[in-house]
């Protein structure tokens, strides 16, 4: 009989699986609505999601561009980071938890999610910039990144001691 633990990281294994899909919808999508937008710049009103980006067409193609270049570019580092998460999750041994894997494994989830604030603040640099400068609407990426990238680099290094502990007492029995 699988314990409730087993139980809840097969549930989010899968609900990570969902999460991993939907990104790559999000972005597949921004990706072929802005390609189609080209040449239109009335489809930029409604580009995806309600996101309405038509102010910075009207300004500069290539100001548009940009945006919807950082924003393909945070959803798919937030899929990768899904996907670390699913791969995570299905390598993880609830028997012997600390691995040099799982250990690689949150390092670069640590990492890209500080990649992540890193894209998102030069966008919302960028984003206040021209909409300061030109009167635009500013739609903002949350800035909460870097601290959630330390939290899990913490506990990565709490899992690299747990190898260590793990090898070490191995060693002695």
């Amino acid at each position: 009989m699988k314990s409730n633990t087993e139980k809840l990281l097969k549930f989010i294994h899968i609900l990570a699986w969902i999460v991993l899909i939907g990104l790559l919808i999000k972005v597949g999508t921004l990706i072929t609505t802005y390609f189609i937008s080209i040449g239109k710049e009335d489809l930029s009103k409604n580009l995806f999601g309600a996101l309405d980006l038509s102010d910075y067409y009207s300004h500069s193609f290539y100001q548009y561009s940009l945006i919807v270049g950082y924003k393909v570019i945070v959803f798919a580092i937030e899929a990768y980071i899904a996907y670390l998460i699913t791969k995570l999750l299905s390598t993880l041994n609830l028997e012997k938890p600390f691995n040099s894997q799982v250990y690689k494994l949150m390092q670069q989830i640590s990492y890209s999610i500080f990649y992540l604030w890193i894209v998102a603040m030069v966008h919302n640099t960028h984003v206040q910039f021209l909409g300061k400068r030109y009167d635009f609407p500013m739609e903002l990426f949350s800035s909460d990144f870097i601290f959630l990238a330390g939290i899990i680099f913490i506990f990565a290094q709490i899992v690299k001691r747990g190898i260590e502990l793990q090898s070490e007492n191995e060693l002695t029995i």
